[in-house]
């Protein structure tokens, strides 16, 4: 659930800001600047792996819960 979740708002992030694993626009939408550049190095390798590893699954499971609002707005197919 981590995992696909830090995926799920990845997607979400503009091909500009996925290609420099950065938070570039204000949208309100996709990783704040803090966590953009661990969360996008995580969705990639989950992505390529299909796996991530403990010590990733508890930094994401710390980091994912700030984007509940955007999780939500996905599930209820508001992006």
């Amino acid at each position: 659930m981590v995992a696909r979740s830090i995926v799920q708002i990845y997607q979400l992030q503009t091909e500009h800001e996925k290609s420099l694993k950065s938070t570039n626009e204000h949208n309100g939408i996709g990783f704040n600047s803090v966590d953009s550049f661990i969360l996008t190095s995580f969705a990639e390798f989950y992505i390529d792996r299909g796996y991530l590893s403990p010590r990733q699954l508890e930094i994401g499971r710390k980091k994912i819960k700030k984007y509940a609002k955007q999780l939500l707005k996905i599930i209820e197919g508001g992006f």
